[in-house]
């Protein structure tokens, strides 16, 4: 691993659009630093988990439009080969092959198949004439968005070849760790599980790489030890992510004033090392907002958001979502008991008032403290999933955001 020494420069999209930062990504949005992720001697791709059932299913709108990475060259002097692309999940990840098994949501362990690509740029040449390192913000759009609705899991994955030169030269993705050594401070609380379906989720769906195209044809599966996130995302019209917010105080003096929320990996498993010592009556160290964001936006003031609330999901139940048409697709189970409990939280169901920037649904009253919810929470295995459906009053318009998930299963 190389310390990470660049001077960011963004790369315009091919053709600007509204919507370029509306993201659902894998982080806290920090960069600790820039990997390769396997040997320096061979080809590769890095591959970033992006659970499609947990953070981006039930898209409203048009689906995909695009995704973004960060990538960095030791030296960029000289000329480096690069191309992108999105891999569809469902491999095993010992053999690289696919399973017969069709796609399963909420299924741990899915790894990408290298036969099965959505979509990828070509492979091109870029190069910035200085001998320094320096890095760069690739941005692809899609020509015609992508259809999440019947999508397992996705790897965003970047092609980094092989250089003799490393760590002088050559070519690397960054990355924001979720595991530094014991006793650092991070902003993303789960470090291990005692529940072995979680742990198998956040140890081996995270900091993916395969030399080669792996396995299946002759390469190697890397899984680093410490859960790497490579800084790419997916773009949508319309996302809402699960995050959490400190509430123990230990991370607001360290990363300032929006340092207690946090969109990584501590909001799909908040806490989940339980260091609280949790009985279910006794306030966490954590607690679940969202953040609510709509390309096109909806009416300030007149517009407000929900926050929907389940522990089922329709596919599970039924089968499939239910088609919202001009909304997008329902992924929650209506007759959960959770659902639309937040309209009587306050907190979760406020006026949008930021036209173009997202919209903190944060509880009023705690969450994980609500009479009847908390005691589902702090169940074993329980994933509490969520949408926010935007409504727009003053022309009667509605979407409904991504499918997102916080895991208390410890």
């Amino acid at each position: 691993m190389q310390k990470l020494l660049s001077a960011l420069a963004l790369l315009a999209s091919l053709s600007p659009l509204a919507f370029a930062q509306i993201h659902v990504d894998q982080h806290d949005g920090t960069t600790d630093f820039t990997s390769r992720g396997f040997p320096a001697t061979v080809d590769g791709w890095a591959h970033n988990a992006f659970k499609v059932d947990r953070q981006g299913g039930g898209i409203g709108g048009r689906g995909l439009v695009g995704w973004s990475t960060t990538v960095q060259d030791q030296n960029c002097v000289t000329i480096e080969t690069w191309q992108f692309a999105i891999f569809r999940g469902n491999c095993d990840r010992v053999t690289g092959l696919p399973r017969v098994a069709a796609p399963s949501w909420g299924a741990p362990d899915s790894w990408p198949d290298a036969n099965s690509i959505l979509a990828a740029t070509a492979r091109f040449i870029f190069v910035t004439q200085a001998p320094v390192p320096c890095a760069w913000i690739f941005t692809t759009n899609l020509a015609t968005p992508l259809d999440m609705s019947n999508e397992g899991d996705l790897f965003t994955a970047t092609f980094l070849a092989s250089n003799l030169g490393w760590t002088n030269d050559g070519q690397s993705s960054h990355i924001s760790i979720a595991q530094p050594v014991p006793g650092a401070a991070t902003r993303e609380y789960p470090l291990t599980s005692a529940d072995a379906t979680t742990q198998q989720e956040m140890s081996n769906e995270f900091g993916i790489c395969w030399s080669g195209l792996g396995p299946a044809a002759g390469g190697a599966v890397w899984t680093p030890a410490a859960k790497r996130y490579w800084l790419n995302r997916l773009r949508y019209d319309h996302t809402s992510r699960a995050g959490v917010e400190d509430t123990s105080g230990q991370f607001g003096a360290l990363f300032g004033a929006l340092g207690p929320q946090n969109f990584g990996m501590a909001g799909a498993y908040p806490d989940a090392a339980n260091i609280t010592g949790q009985p279910a009556a006794t306030p966490r160290a954590d607690e679940l907002i969202w953040s609510d964001q709509h390309a096109f936006d909806f009416a300030a003031g007149q517009g407000y958001g929900q926050v929907l609330l389940a522990t089922t999901m329709l596919r599970d139940v039924v089968g499939a979502p239910l088609v919202l048409s001009g909304t997008g697709l329902l992924e929650l189970n209506p007759s959960d008991p959770l659902f639309g409990v937040g309209a009587s939280i306050p907190g979760l169901q406020i006026p949008i008032v930021n036209l173009g920037a997202p919209t903190i649904y944060d509880p009023t009253i705690p969450l994980t403290q609500q009479p009847g919810i908390a005691p589902i929470l702090h169940l074993n295995r329980v994933d509490v999933y969520a949408q926010v459906v935007r409504v727009d009053l003053t022309i009667g318009a509605a979407s409904l955001g991504s499918c997102d998930s916080h895991s208390f299963r410890w």
